[in-house]
C-alpha cells in the first residue's frame, strides 16, 4: 500500500517529469484514440452510403425487400447478443464514461471498443436514428484506458487518460479540437485541473491533425452567414424561449420513452428484432429521417425546403430519435440533437425572414445559432455548444447570437426543473444495472478539486472542514506553487485542492466533495 502510495505522490513531489511523461501518453492518445474514432467515423459513413445506394434499388423488387428485412432481423439479433457479451456497449456512451470516471464503473476497454464499432456499423445499415459522436466519446475513453493499461500508471492517470481519451472523441468526430476539451470539463469531469486541459489540448490537436488527414480540412458546415440587423436582436430571445421549451420537451420526452421500452416484459432479442423492422418501414417509406441526420442536414446545404415540409421532418425525426435510442441500442444522441436543432432554425427562419424582409441566406444564421441553443437547452452545456458551432461553421460570426440563444434556451428547461439529458441518462445507467460500486484491489485515486467563489468555506482551517473520513488533503496548488497544507492551512477561493482516496472509496468521496464545494 505505500508503494502505491508514493506512486500516486510522486505526481505531486516531481511535478515536470510526470507532466512530460502524461503529455507522452497523451500524444500516444491522440493517435490511437483519434485512429479508432476515424475508423468509426469512416465506416459508419461507409454503412449509410450502402444503405442508401441500397434503398434506391430496392423499390418495387419484392425479392429485395424480403431480403432487406431479413439482414434486418439478423442486425437486430447481433446487437443482442453484442449488447449481452459487452453490456457497457449499450446507449450512447457518455453516461458510460461518467460513470467510469466516478468510479462507478469497470469496463472492459479492448471488449468495449470492438463491439462499439461493431454495433455502430449494424445500426448505420439498418437505419436507426442514432449518431456516432456520443459513441465516439466512450471509443476515445476506452483507446485512452487502453494506453494507461499499458504504462500500467497509477489509477490517477487511467481516469486522466480516459477524460483527455473522451475529448478526442468529439474532436475525430467533428474537427474541432476546442470544443472536444471544453466539453470534457463543462459536461464529463465537471472541474478545473490545468495538468488535465494541458494534456487533453495537447491530445486533441494531435487526433485533429489526424482526422484532417484522412477526411480532409474543410468544416463540417458550410453555410452563409449573414448578419442579422443590431436593432432586431430581440428576436434572438424569443427563439431562445422556443427552443428551450422543446428541449425541455425533448428530454422529458426521450427518458419517457426510454423508461416505457424498459418496463416492457418481452425478450430483448425480440425488442432489437422489432427496432429494426421499424427502421426498415421508415427507411422504405420515408428515407430522409433514417440514420444520425446527415442526409437531413445534406438537404438544407442544397435548398431550404418549404415550411411545411420542414416542420413535418422535424416532428418526424424526433419522434424516430426518440424511438430509437429507447431500444438501448448503441449509438448516441448527439447529432440527433444538432439536427433538431438545425430544423428547428430552418422552421423560425423561414418564418421571420420573408416577415421581415431580409435575405434569403439569412435562415442559415439561424440554423446555425439553433443548432448551439438546442444543444444548450438539451445537454445544459452552452460554452460547449457555442464553442462546437464556431468550429463547425469555421466563423466567430454568430458568437454573440449563440451565446443569447444559448443562455435563454439554457435557463427555461432550468426553471422548469429538468434535468440534463445525459445526466438524466446517468442516473438511470447505475439503477438499471445496479452499478453499486463493487471492491477492487486496492489503488490509490489523486483527484483535483478547485475551490468556487460561492464555497461556504473560504478561508476556513483545512481541520474545520468536514472532508471525509477516508480522504486525504495532500497538496494545494495556490498561484501554480505548490504546498503541503498543515491542519491550520487557510483554503481560499481559486485553490486547487489535492484529495487521495482508495479507488473503493473514490465514487462516494468524490460525490461528497463535490457536494461540499458545490460542485
Amino acid at each position: 500500500m505505500m508503494k502505491a502510495l508514493e506512486k500516486t505522490l510522486k505526481s505531486v513531489t516531481e511535478n515536470p517529469r510526470y507532466i512530460f511523461q502524461l503529455t507522452i501518453q497523451g500524444m500516444m492518445v491522440g493517435i490511437f484514440a483519434g485512429l479508432m474514432v476515424c475508423l468509426y467515423r469512416f465506416l459508419l459513413a461507409g454503412s449509410e452510403h450502402i444503405l442508401r445506394n441500397y434503398l434506391n434499388i430496392i423499390h418495387g423488387n419484392v425479392l429485395y425487400i424480403i431480403l432487406f428485412f431479413i439482414a434486418l432481423a439478423v442486425m437486430g439479433l447481433l446487437i443482442d447478443w453484442l449488447t449481452k457479451w459487452e453490456i457497457d456497449s449499450a446507449g450512447s456512451g457518455i453516461p458510460q464514461v461518467y460513470a467510469e470516471v466516478k468510479g462507478h464503473m469497470e469496463a472492459n476497454w479492448a471488449k468495449v471498443l470492438f463491439s462499439k464499432i461493431v454495433a455502430g456499423v449494424l445500426t448505420a445499415l439498418g437505419g436507426l436514428s442514432l449518431g456516432p459522436e456520443g459513441p465516439s466519446v466512450q471509443i476515445g475513453g476506452m483507446a485512452g484506458k487502453g494506453i494507461a493499461k499499458l504504462f500500467k500508471g497509477s489509477k490517477t492517470d487511467e481516469i486522466r487518460l480516459i477524460l483527455v481519451g473522451s475529448a478526442v472523441g468529439i474532436t475525430a468526430a467533428f474537427n474541432a479540437p476546442l470544443a472536444g476539451v471544453i466539453f470534457v470539463f463543462e459536461e464529463i469531469n465537471h472541474g478545473f485541473d490545468k495538468t488535465l486541459i494541458f494534456i487533453a489540448l495537447v491530445s486533441a490537436i494531435v487526433s485533429d491533425f489526424t482526422s484532417k488527414m484522412i477526411f480532409g480540412q474543410s468544416t463540417i458546415l458550410n453555410f452563409p452567414v449573414l448578419t442579422i440587423p443590431l436593432e432586431s436582436f430581440w428576436i434572438l430571445v424569443i427563439l431562445g424561449f422556443i427552443i428551450g421549451v422543446l428541449g425541455y420537451i425533448y428530454n422529458v420526452g426521450m427518458i419517457k420513452s426510454s423508461d416505457f421500452v424498459n418496463g416492457l416484459k418481452i425478450p430483448s432479442w425480440l425488442k432489437f428484432v422489432l427496432v429494426f423492422m421499424v427502421s426498415g418501414v421508415v427507411a422504405l417509406s420515408i428515407p430522409e429521417i433514417s440514420d444520425g441526420g446527415h442526409f437531413m442536414m445534406d438537404m438544407l446545404g442544397v435548398a431550404i425546403p418549404s415550411l411545411s415540409v420542414l416542420v413535418l421532418l422535424l416532428i418526424l425525426k424526433y419522434i424516430f430519435s426518440m424511438f430509437s435510442f429507447s431500444s438501448g441500442a448503441p449509438g448516441g444522441i448527439f447529432l440527433p440533437i444538432l439536427v433538431l436543432g438545425a430544423y428547428i432554425g430552418a422552421v423560425f427562419g423561414s418564418i421571420v425572414v420573408p416577415a421581415f424582409g431580409w435575405q434569403h441566406e439569412l435562415i442559415y444564421k439561424f440554423i446555425i445559432i439553433s443548432m448551439a441553443g438546442f444543444f444548450a437547452a438539451t445537454v445544459r452545456s452552452p460554452i460547449t455548444g457555442i464553442v462546437l458551432l464556431a468550429e463547425m461553421s469555421g466563423s466567430t460570426e454568430s458568437l454573440v447570437a449563440m451565446i443569447i440563444v444559448s443562455l435563454m434556451a439554457y435557463m427555461v428547461p432550468t426553471l422548469l426543473g429538468n434535468e440534463p439529458i445525459y445526466e438524466s441518462l446517468y442516473d438511470r445507467l447505475l439503477l438499471k444495472k445496479n452499478r453499486e460500486y463493487v471492491s477492487k484491489p486496492s489503488k490509490h485515486v489523486l483527484s483535483e478539486y478547485v475551490v468556487p467563489l460561492d464555497c461556504n468555506y473560504i478561508n476556513f482551517k483545512i481541520k474545520d472542514i468536514p472532508f471525509p473520513k477516508n480522504a486525504i488533503v495532500v497538496s494545494v496548488i495556490r498561484n501554480g506553487k505548490y504546498m503541503i497544507p498543515t491542519e491550520d492551512f487557510h483554503i481560499n477561493y481559486g485553490d486547487q485542492i489535492n484529495i487521495l482516496t482508495d479507488s473503493n472509496d473514490y465514487p462516494y468521496v468524490r460525490e461528497e466533495i463535490e457536494e461540499l464545494f458545490g460542485g
